[in-house]
C-alpha cells in the first residue's frame, strides 16, 4: 500500500503498480482497494469510485456488511452513537465541527471531504474520552487495585484495522474513535477487552472467563461489531 484517505466513510487503500487501469477491490466492509498506475491522481480515483458506488453498496449489502461508519462527508447524514444526525455545511473562516442534538453542523473554509473526517473522528476521540473518564473507574478498581496493578493510560485516535489495542508493558490502551457510530455498550466492552488483557495479553480461556464475569453478554455486544 503506497497511500491511504478517506472518501464516504470509507478508507480507500492506493497501491500503484505497472498498470494502464484502475482496478478496484472491496477489501472488507470499511476498506476499499484501488490499484492505478502512478500519474494517476487523487481526484481522478475518487472520481472512479464515485462511478463505482452503486456496485459497491451492492456488494455490501449482499454480504450484509453496509458501513455504519456514515460521518455526512456525503452530504446526507452521519451516525453519532447510533442516532441518525442530519448533516449540514457552512462557511466558516475556521474548520470545526458543531455537534447538536439532532443535527452536526461542518463549519468550513472549502469543502473538502478529508477535512470532514478529521473533524468529525476529532469530535469523536472527545466525546468517548469524556466517556470513558466515567467508565474506567469501575475497571480501574475491579481490575487495577484487586491485582495491583497501575491504571493504564488511555488514548482515543482513529483506527481502522481494530476497535481497541493494549500494550500491558507499557500499561497503555488505546480505543478506536469509530466507536463513536456504535451503542455504547460496544465501547463498554472493547473497553473491558483491553483491560482484561492488562491480565491476560492472549485470548486464552482465562482471559474470556475475565471478560464474562464483568459483562455475561459479551458475545452479543461483540456480534454487533463484527457485522459492521
Amino acid at each position: 500500500m503506497d497511500k491511504s484517505f478517506l472518501y464516504k466513510g470509507l478508507t480507500i487503500e492506493i497501491t500503484y503498480k505497472r498498470i494502464k487501469n484502475i482496478y478496484l477491490r472491496i477489501k472488507d466492509e470499511h476498506t476499499l482497494s484501488v490499484s492505478c498506475p502512478r500519474r494517476v491522481t487523487l481526484t481522478e480515483i475518487r472520481a472512479f469510485i464515485d462511478t463505482k458506488e452503486n456496485w459497491i453498496r451492492k456488494q455490501l449489502d449482499a454480504s450484509g456488511r453496509l458501513p455504519v461508519m456514515r460521518t455526512g462527508t456525503d452530504g446526507l447524514n452521519a451516525v453519532w452513537l447510533t442516532k441518525e444526525m442530519k448533516v449540514s455545511c457552512v462557511y466558516g473562516k475556521r474548520n470545526r465541527i458543531e455537534i447538536r442534538e439532532d443535527e452536526i453542523v461542518y463549519h468550513l473554509n472549502e469543502y473538502d471531504e478529508e477535512t470532514m473526517s478529521r473533524l468529525f473522528y476529532n469530535a469523536a476521540a472527545k466525546q468517548l474520552a469524556e466517556m470513558i473518564r466515567e467508565k474506567r473507574k469501575y475497571l480501574d478498581r475491579v481490575i487495577c487495585d484487586r491485582n495491583h496493578l497501575r491504571y493504564p493510560s488511555i488514548t482515543v485516535r482513529f483506527m481502522t484495522s481494530r476497535w481497541g489495542s493494549c500494550t500491558p508493558s507499557s500499561s497503555s490502551i488505546r480505543i478506536s474513535s469509530r466507536l463513536i457510530h456504535f451503542p455504547e455498550a460496544c465501547l463498554d466492552y472493547v473497553l473491558l477487552h483491553e483491560y482484561a488483557h492488562l491480565l491476560q495479553a492472549n485470548h486464552s480461556k482465562a482471559f474470556w472467563q475475565i471478560v464474562g464475569e464483568h459483562m455475561p453478554d459479551y458475545k452479543a455486544v461483540s456480534a454487533v461489531l463484527k457485522k459492521a
